[in-house]
């Protein structure tokens, strides 16, 4: 997977923002998007970078809502005022926002994206609160296909399926795909037997010893 670390390897350094005046501004942070058969260790990936990564937020596309990624109204407990908290997109700002399971999120939660992944910022229009928050941040995210496998014999955007206006707004795509292997298969279904049998044979004697 070295092409993949080496585009993850491009978005933790990011790029330059380009101000062109009246011709408009390019934003310099880089998003990515791994698609890709399940048990190819893109979460893995995505945790590792979180990590590492200055300002990054770890989310899961299916337990996140649009509130949650962009901001919400609550009270004061001292004042009882409405305030508004950031979400995740606007605490990653100048960072990373790395969203697993980008294919279970809700189409109303991922329309929200559409702004942030171009225009940097996030538009808040609630409780009489409006205003404009920077979200500078590079989106990292994984999803699985559309039939939980990938299809060699369908297109790469009838096994994504995301809409053309969310997938444009991605600069790297990777396949990570599960090539069936029997050799590779075999050697690593007998490594997983020989990892539990030490386990087991760890935890029995560790009970024998207690009692």
């Amino acid at each position: 997977m070295e092409d993949v670390k080496k585009g993850l390897l491009c978005q933790l350094f990011g790029g330059t923002n380009k101000d062109l005046g009246k011709h408009g501004k390019f934003r310099g942070e880089i998003n990515v998007l791994l698609c890709g058969d399940p048990g190819t260790s893109k979460s893995q990936l995505l945790s590792y970078v979180n990590k590492i990564s200055p300002r990054g937020i770890y989310t899961s596309g299916k337990g996140s809502s649009a509130v949650g990624l962009t901001a919400y109204i609550t009270k004061d407990p001292d004042t009882k005022e409405l305030i508004l908290e950031s979400g995740a997109l606007v605490l990653s700002d100048r960072g990373i926002c790395c969203i697993d399971e980008f294919d279970k999120m809700n189409d109303s939660t991922r329309s929200i994206l559409h702004e942030v992944m171009e225009q940097q910022t996030v538009s808040i229009a609630k409780a009489g609160i409006i205003c404009t928050l920077n979200a500078r941040t590079a989106v990292l995210a994984s999803a699985n296909p559309v039939e939980s496998r990938y299809n060699p014999t369908r297109s790469v955007v009838d096994n994504i399926q995301l809409p053309p206006t969310l997938l444009s707004r991605f600069d790297l795509i990777y396949l990570v795909l599960d090539k069936p292997d029997p050799v590779t298969d075999r050697r690593l279904a007998q490594v997983r037997v020989a990892v539990c049998v030490c386990v087991c044979v760890c935890v029995c004697a560790r009970v024998c010893v207690c009692c």
